[in-house]
């Protein structure tokens, strides 16, 4: 009776590895297709080099010591305001407002960019309401808001122009 129960225990035993080996090939085919790397794609030659995806975004530069390879980064809020250049509302909210107002995972928690029921009473208290929680700071029911974003280096300006924004998204 032993070695019929382990004839039993070896057939069933091999029929799962057979089960798994055939998932596992069912899902690298499924994966493969709905990533379109198959046969077509292969065709396709990325025409970026491996080291411009790998090249730094910046440097460590520090105080008194100039270097010659200074990288600067035209994305960044805080250097545009320095330079003198103005900035769009739109480009404020895009670089730093939309990490919180833009994630619907948060909704719950922090008013999301076009939801009129939740901005709707928040704008009939005032645009002047508006600026200046979003430049000083914010603490409500639901949570808080650092004063600019979290984002001092941003100017008022810039702060009334993403206000701006926000609003003009909702109405």
């Amino acid at each position: 009776m032993s070695q019929e129960q382990d004839k039993i225990f070896f057939r069933n035993f091999t029929l799962t590895l057979a089960f798994i080996a055939a998932m596992m090939i069912a899902f690298y085919v499924i994966a493969d297709m709905v990533t379109n790397e198959g046969e077509n794609a292969k065709t396709n030659v990325n025409t970026i080099s491996v080291a411009e995806l790998t090249k730094p975004v910046g440097q460590v530069a520090v105080a008194g010591k100039e270097s010659e390879n200074t990288i600067v980064q035209n994305e960044i809020v805080a250097d545009a305001s320095a330079v003198g250049k103005s900035i769009s509302g739109e480009s404020v909210y895009n670089g730093l407002c939309v990490n919180c107002h833009g994630i619907a995972a948060l909704a719950a928690m922090i008013p999301q960019v076009g939801d009129v029921a939740v901005w709707g009473p928040r704008i009939k208290k005032g645009t002047d309401v508006l600026y200046a929680n979003a430049i000083n700071g914010y603490t409500g029911e639901l949570g808080m808001m650092p004063a600019k974003g979290g984002n001092p280096a941003l100017s008022d300006e810039e702060v009334k122009a993403a206000v701006d924004y926000i609003i003009s998204q909702v109405q």
